[in-house]
Protein backbone atom coordinates (compact mmCIF):
# COMPACT_ATOMS: atom_id res chain seq x y z
CA UNK A 1 0.00 0.00 0.00
CA UNK A 2 2.59 2.49 0.52
CA UNK A 3 6.59 2.42 0.93
CA UNK A 4 9.34 4.87 2.19
CA UNK A 5 12.44 5.23 -0.41
CA UNK A 6 14.91 6.85 2.67
CA UNK A 7 15.03 8.48 5.42
CA UNK A 8 15.02 12.73 4.12
CA UNK A 9 12.51 11.66 1.46
CA UNK A 10 9.66 10.24 2.50
CA UNK A 11 7.33 9.37 -0.36
CA UNK A 12 4.17 6.29 -0.77
CA UNK A 13 2.50 4.86 -3.86
CA UNK A 14 -1.24 4.45 -3.73
CA UNK A 15 -2.74 0.99 -4.10
CA UNK A 16 -2.88 -0.18 -7.60
CA UNK A 17 -4.59 -3.43 -7.12
CA UNK A 18 -8.14 -4.01 -5.11
CA UNK A 19 -8.38 -7.30 -3.35
CA UNK A 20 -11.37 -8.68 -1.72
CA UNK A 21 -11.13 -9.74 2.01
CA UNK A 22 -11.22 -12.85 1.78
CA UNK A 23 -8.00 -13.08 -0.70
CA UNK A 24 -6.28 -10.92 1.48
CA UNK A 25 -6.75 -12.77 4.68
CA UNK A 26 -5.26 -16.07 2.31
CA UNK A 27 -1.95 -13.76 2.08
CA UNK A 28 -3.98 -13.26 -1.67
CA UNK A 29 -2.79 -16.39 -3.03
CA UNK A 30 -6.06 -17.18 -4.73
CA UNK A 31 -5.37 -16.47 -8.27
CA UNK A 32 -6.31 -19.89 -9.29
CA UNK A 33 -9.86 -19.92 -6.77
CA UNK A 34 -13.05 -20.29 -8.18
CA UNK A 35 -14.60 -21.87 -4.58
CA UNK A 36 -15.00 -18.45 -2.82
CA UNK A 37 -16.22 -15.69 -5.46
CA UNK A 38 -12.84 -13.48 -5.66
CA UNK A 39 -12.71 -10.12 -6.97
CA UNK A 40 -11.04 -9.34 -10.25
CA UNK A 41 -8.56 -7.66 -8.71
CA UNK A 42 -6.78 -11.23 -7.99
CA UNK A 43 -7.12 -12.45 -11.44
CA UNK A 44 -9.55 -11.22 -14.22
CA UNK A 45 -9.21 -14.74 -15.90
CA UNK A 46 -11.51 -16.65 -13.10
CA UNK A 47 -14.58 -14.48 -13.96
CA UNK A 48 -14.65 -17.05 -17.40
CA UNK A 49 -15.12 -19.63 -15.12
CA UNK A 50 -17.61 -18.72 -12.34
CA UNK A 51 -20.56 -21.39 -12.14
CA UNK A 52 -22.47 -18.76 -10.47
CA UNK A 53 -20.97 -14.83 -11.42
CA UNK A 54 -23.87 -12.76 -10.35
CA UNK A 55 -22.78 -11.28 -7.17
CA UNK A 56 -22.46 -8.02 -5.68
CA UNK A 57 -19.45 -7.40 -3.73
CA UNK A 58 -18.29 -4.57 -1.23
CA UNK A 59 -14.75 -3.98 0.37
CA UNK A 60 -13.26 -1.11 2.68
CA UNK A 61 -9.87 -1.22 3.54
CA UNK A 62 -8.31 1.20 6.54
CA UNK A 63 -4.16 1.19 6.06
CA UNK A 64 -2.85 2.49 9.56
CA UNK A 65 0.57 3.76 8.10
CA UNK A 66 -0.87 6.30 6.07
CA UNK A 67 -4.64 7.00 7.30
CA UNK A 68 -6.07 6.05 4.00
CA UNK A 69 -9.26 4.73 3.68
CA UNK A 70 -10.40 2.40 0.24
CA UNK A 71 -13.44 1.52 -0.72
CA UNK A 72 -14.58 -0.49 -3.76
CA UNK A 73 -18.05 -2.19 -5.40
CA UNK A 74 -18.00 -5.21 -7.84
CA UNK A 75 -20.95 -5.72 -10.12
CA UNK A 76 -22.49 -8.93 -11.40
CA UNK A 77 -20.45 -10.24 -14.33
CA UNK A 78 -22.44 -9.99 -17.59
CA UNK A 79 -21.87 -12.96 -19.85
CA UNK A 80 -22.62 -13.75 -23.20
CA UNK A 81 -21.64 -17.17 -24.67
CA UNK A 82 -18.11 -17.29 -23.58
CA UNK A 83 -17.67 -13.52 -23.15
CA UNK A 84 -17.73 -12.05 -19.57
CA UNK A 85 -17.30 -8.75 -18.78
CA UNK A 86 -17.42 -7.48 -14.97
CA UNK A 87 -17.14 -3.95 -13.75
CA UNK A 88 -15.86 -2.18 -10.17
CA UNK A 89 -15.64 1.14 -8.96
CA UNK A 90 -13.38 2.34 -6.46
CA UNK A 91 -12.89 5.77 -3.76
CA UNK A 92 -9.34 6.13 -2.13
CA UNK A 93 -9.05 9.19 0.68
CA UNK A 94 -7.73 10.03 4.02
CA UNK A 95 -9.27 8.42 6.97
CA UNK A 96 -10.36 9.11 10.33
CA UNK A 97 -6.76 10.11 12.37
CA UNK A 98 -5.72 7.34 15.31
CA UNK A 99 -8.24 5.66 14.86
CA UNK A 100 -8.73 2.67 15.54
CA UNK A 101 -5.24 2.70 16.36
CA UNK A 102 -2.74 5.15 16.79
CA UNK A 103 -0.42 5.54 13.41
CA UNK A 104 3.21 5.18 14.63
CA UNK A 105 4.83 4.55 11.14
CA UNK A 106 7.14 7.47 9.51
CA UNK A 107 4.84 7.48 6.52
CA UNK A 108 2.97 10.88 5.31
CA UNK A 109 -0.29 11.03 6.29
CA UNK A 110 -1.55 11.87 2.85
CA UNK A 111 -4.59 14.69 2.02
CA UNK A 112 -5.64 12.33 -1.10
CA UNK A 113 -8.92 11.41 -2.89
CA UNK A 114 -8.53 8.79 -5.52
CA UNK A 115 -11.69 7.81 -7.61
CA UNK A 116 -11.15 4.44 -9.68
CA UNK A 117 -13.10 2.60 -12.70
CA UNK A 118 -12.06 -0.81 -13.60
CA UNK A 119 -13.44 -3.27 -16.30
CA UNK A 120 -12.01 -6.74 -16.59
CA UNK A 121 -12.79 -8.87 -19.94
CA UNK A 122 -12.29 -12.52 -20.00
CA UNK A 123 -13.03 -15.03 -22.61
CA UNK A 124 -13.37 -18.90 -21.99
CA UNK A 125 -11.93 -21.09 -24.48
CA UNK A 126 -13.78 -24.10 -22.65
CA UNK A 127 -15.54 -24.99 -19.28
CA UNK A 128 -11.74 -25.71 -17.85
CA UNK A 129 -9.60 -22.39 -19.36
CA UNK A 130 -9.70 -19.01 -19.16
CA UNK A 131 -7.94 -15.89 -20.51
CA UNK A 132 -9.01 -12.41 -18.79
CA UNK A 133 -7.52 -8.83 -18.28
CA UNK A 134 -8.02 -5.69 -16.21
CA UNK A 135 -8.05 -2.28 -17.13
CA UNK A 136 -8.11 0.32 -14.56
CA UNK A 137 -8.46 4.37 -15.01
CA UNK A 138 -7.73 5.95 -11.85
CA UNK A 139 -8.03 10.35 -11.17
CA UNK A 140 -6.44 11.40 -8.14
CA UNK A 141 -6.51 14.86 -6.68
CA UNK A 142 -4.57 16.67 -3.72
CA UNK A 143 -4.56 19.05 -1.00
CA UNK A 144 -2.19 20.83 -3.32
CA UNK A 145 -4.88 21.26 -6.40
CA UNK A 146 -3.00 19.06 -8.26
CA UNK A 147 -4.95 16.89 -10.80
CA UNK A 148 -3.47 13.48 -12.41
CA UNK A 149 -4.63 10.42 -14.65
CA UNK A 150 -3.43 7.48 -14.53
CA UNK A 151 -3.90 3.91 -16.09
CA UNK A 152 -2.66 0.31 -15.49
CA UNK A 153 -3.78 -3.42 -16.83
CA UNK A 154 -3.36 -6.59 -15.60
CA UNK A 155 -3.62 -9.74 -17.37
CA UNK A 156 -4.13 -13.44 -16.10
CA UNK A 157 -5.16 -16.93 -16.79
CA UNK A 158 -6.83 -19.70 -14.88
CA UNK A 159 -7.36 -23.82 -15.82
CA UNK A 160 -9.75 -25.59 -13.74
CA UNK A 161 -9.68 -29.69 -15.17
CA UNK A 162 -11.73 -31.99 -13.19
CA UNK A 163 -10.16 -32.79 -9.90
CA UNK A 164 -9.70 -30.72 -6.99
CA UNK A 165 -6.85 -28.77 -8.23
CA UNK A 166 -7.11 -25.68 -10.04
CA UNK A 167 -4.07 -23.44 -11.45
CA UNK A 168 -3.58 -19.94 -12.12
CA UNK A 169 -1.11 -17.09 -13.28
CA UNK A 170 -0.95 -13.48 -13.40
CA UNK A 171 1.30 -10.51 -14.63
CA UNK A 172 0.47 -6.89 -13.15
CA UNK A 173 1.70 -3.40 -13.46
CA UNK A 174 0.94 -2.34 -17.30
CA UNK A 175 1.49 1.19 -17.00
CA UNK A 176 2.14 3.24 -14.28
CA UNK A 177 0.84 3.64 -10.91
CA UNK A 178 0.43 7.07 -8.45
CA UNK A 179 2.99 8.11 -6.05
CA UNK A 180 2.66 11.10 -3.55
CA UNK A 181 4.79 12.87 -1.12
CA UNK A 182 4.77 15.86 1.43
CA UNK A 183 6.45 18.95 0.21
CA UNK A 184 8.08 21.37 2.76
CA UNK A 185 4.83 23.57 2.76
CA UNK A 186 2.91 20.32 4.43
CA UNK A 187 1.13 19.53 1.29
CA UNK A 188 1.06 16.44 -1.13
CA UNK A 189 2.49 16.89 -4.27
CA UNK A 190 1.37 13.74 -6.62
CA UNK A 191 3.00 12.03 -9.33
CA UNK A 192 3.96 8.84 -11.59
CA UNK A 193 5.84 6.35 -12.20
CA UNK A 194 6.38 2.95 -13.81
CA UNK A 195 4.04 0.21 -12.13
CA UNK A 196 5.68 -2.26 -10.52
CA UNK A 197 5.82 -5.62 -12.76
CA UNK A 198 4.68 -8.52 -11.03
CA UNK A 199 4.72 -12.28 -11.85
CA UNK A 200 2.57 -14.62 -10.13
CA UNK A 201 1.56 -18.19 -10.52
CA UNK A 202 -0.43 -20.10 -8.25
CA UNK A 203 -2.58 -23.62 -7.33
CA UNK A 204 -5.65 -24.01 -5.33
CA UNK A 205 -6.60 -27.46 -3.66
CA UNK A 206 -10.22 -28.24 -2.34
CA UNK A 207 -11.71 -30.85 -0.83
CA UNK A 208 -14.45 -32.37 -1.00
CA UNK A 209 -15.59 -31.59 -4.51
CA UNK A 210 -18.45 -33.63 -4.50
CA UNK A 211 -20.54 -32.26 -1.50
CA UNK A 212 -20.16 -29.24 0.41
CA UNK A 213 -16.25 -27.80 0.41
CA UNK A 214 -14.70 -27.42 3.94
CA UNK A 215 -11.02 -27.12 3.71
CA UNK A 216 -9.44 -24.75 0.34
CA UNK A 217 -5.67 -24.61 0.58
CA UNK A 218 -3.93 -22.33 -1.78
CA UNK A 219 -0.31 -21.47 -2.79
CA UNK A 220 1.50 -19.05 -4.83
CA UNK A 221 4.99 -18.13 -5.80
CA UNK A 222 5.32 -13.98 -6.91
CA UNK A 223 8.23 -12.49 -8.35
CA UNK A 224 8.43 -8.63 -7.41
CA UNK A 225 10.85 -7.58 -10.98
CA UNK A 226 13.18 -5.22 -9.31
CA UNK A 227 13.39 -7.00 -5.69
CA UNK A 228 15.77 -9.42 -4.36
CA UNK A 229 14.28 -12.93 -3.94
CA UNK A 230 11.11 -14.77 -4.77
CA UNK A 231 7.69 -14.52 -1.99
CA UNK A 232 6.15 -17.81 -0.73
CA UNK A 233 2.68 -17.63 -0.30
CA UNK A 234 0.72 -19.70 1.65
CA UNK A 235 -3.20 -19.72 2.44
CA UNK A 236 -6.15 -21.96 4.12
CA UNK A 237 -9.59 -22.09 4.30
CA UNK A 238 -12.03 -23.77 6.75
CA UNK A 239 -15.41 -24.84 6.98
CA UNK A 240 -15.86 -26.18 10.49
CA UNK A 241 -19.87 -25.60 9.64
CA UNK A 242 -21.54 -23.96 6.85
CA UNK A 243 -22.05 -20.67 8.00
CA UNK A 244 -18.30 -20.41 9.49
CA UNK A 245 -15.26 -19.06 7.45
CA UNK A 246 -11.77 -19.46 9.33
CA UNK A 247 -8.71 -18.00 7.46
CA UNK A 248 -5.37 -17.41 7.42
CA UNK A 249 -2.18 -16.92 5.32
CA UNK A 250 1.32 -16.38 5.31
CA UNK A 251 3.85 -14.27 2.87
CA UNK A 252 7.74 -15.34 3.19
CA UNK A 253 10.77 -13.85 1.50
CA UNK A 254 13.98 -15.77 2.23
CA UNK A 255 16.42 -13.15 0.90
CA UNK A 256 14.64 -10.27 2.68
CA UNK A 257 14.13 -12.33 6.02
CA UNK A 258 10.57 -11.70 5.89
CA UNK A 259 7.76 -13.49 7.40
CA UNK A 260 4.00 -11.62 7.02
CA UNK A 261 1.06 -13.68 8.36
CA UNK A 262 -2.64 -12.66 7.36
CA UNK A 263 -5.70 -14.10 9.11
CA UNK A 264 -9.36 -13.62 8.50
CA UNK A 265 -13.20 -14.80 9.05
CA UNK A 266 -16.41 -15.07 7.07
CA UNK A 267 -19.88 -15.38 8.03
CA UNK A 268 -22.53 -16.95 5.72
CA UNK A 269 -26.08 -15.90 6.04
CA UNK A 270 -28.35 -17.16 3.47
CA UNK A 271 -27.68 -15.02 0.25
CA UNK A 272 -25.32 -12.71 2.46
CA UNK A 273 -21.26 -13.13 3.20
CA UNK A 274 -19.36 -10.84 6.05
CA UNK A 275 -16.04 -10.98 5.42
CA UNK A 276 -13.40 -9.58 7.82
CA UNK A 277 -9.53 -9.40 7.85
CA UNK A 278 -6.52 -8.30 9.28
CA UNK A 279 -2.80 -7.33 8.58
CA UNK A 280 -1.52 -7.46 12.22
CA UNK A 281 2.58 -7.20 11.49
CA UNK A 282 3.90 -3.76 11.80
CA UNK A 283 5.70 -3.37 9.13
CA UNK A 284 5.30 -0.54 6.11
CA UNK A 285 3.03 -1.96 3.86
CA UNK A 286 1.21 -4.57 6.05
CA UNK A 287 -0.01 -3.19 9.07
CA UNK A 288 -3.95 -2.76 7.79
CA UNK A 289 -7.62 -4.42 8.45
CA UNK A 290 -10.70 -4.87 5.77
CA UNK A 291 -14.19 -5.63 5.77
CA UNK A 292 -16.24 -7.10 2.92
CA UNK A 293 -19.32 -8.15 2.03
CA UNK A 294 -20.66 -10.63 -1.30
CA UNK A 295 -24.35 -10.71 -1.70
CA UNK A 296 -25.35 -13.45 -3.92
CA UNK A 297 -28.09 -12.68 -6.25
Amino acid sequence: MAQTQNNDVKTGVLPSQMHDTRSLSMASTTIADLYGRPSIGINAALSGLFNNPSFLQFNTNKNWDNQLLQHDLMLPTLSIDSHHITTRFGIVHRGFENFPFKSTSPLPKPDITMYRAELAYAFSFSNYFSLGTLQSISYATSDGEEQIWNYVADAGLAYAPDGPVTYGLVFRGLGQEIIYENNEAGQTALGRRLARQILEIGVTFRYPIEERTYLSISFSNEKRFGEDGLWYKGGIEILPVSTINIRGGMMVNFDQSLFIPRIGLGINISELQFHYMIAPKNLIGEHFHQIGLTIAL
